[in-house]
């Protein structure tokens, strides 16, 4: 940072970055995923990374395999896991040991809407225990997930608020126009 400072779950980002990361989640735009590893060894890689402690881990992976309903597919590779089987593993790699803070890059960015609406469902049961993050360019799902948006423009915050409150001063609703002209079929 230039200036400032902040802390997530009460360590100091400037001094005590090592327990910082043990705080924090992250699930990037694109997944990083082995496609040898299975998904339970994703989760467990990540749950180790986090520091939990080793008597915990297994409760955390299940507790994770749950939330993003891939547990019938704990067993499984990557490479065969559909592109938003792949995302959910993301998002649990993020929530797996239960992280303070929640960085999510354009969670649901190239899924079918069916995808899409199911990892939203998710999101939103695992933000009420900790803060999240979201990067998005759809309003909509930025509508779903969040309870404050902020809306960025050339690297510059613009406006923050509730939807509600950015609606109310921004918005003005759908106009739809037709325009029809009458024929003659004959």
């Amino acid at each position: 940072p230039e200036g400032g400072n902040a802390w997530i779950g009460g360590y100091d980002i400037l001094n005590e970055i090592e327990n910082v990361h043990t705080q924090m989640g992250v699930c990037p735009q694109f997944d990083l995923l082995w496609p040898d590893l299975t998904v339970e060894e994703h989760l467990y890689l990540y749950v180790r990374i986090r520091g939990a402690p080793v008597r915990q881990e297994k409760a955390l992976v299940k507790k994770a395999l749950k939330e993003v309903y891939l547990a019938p597919f704990a067993d499984f590779k990557t490479k065969q896991l559909s592109g938003g089987m792949k995302r959910r593993l993301s998002v649990a790699i993020a929530l797996v040991g239960d992280p303070k803070i929640v960085f999510l890059d354009e969670p649901t960015t190239g899924l079918d809407p069916e995808n899409r609406r199911q990892l939203w469902n998710i999101l939103a049961e695992a933000k009420g225990s900790r803060a999240m993050v979201l990067t998005t360019h759809s309003m909509e799902e930025a509508d779903v997930l969040c309870t404050r948006i902020g809306i960025i423009t050339d690297g510059r915050l613009r406006c923050l608020g509730t939807q509600t409150r950015l609606k109310a001063k921004f918005g003005s609703g759908y106009h739809l126009y037709i325009n029809c002209e009458r024929r003659n079929l004959e």
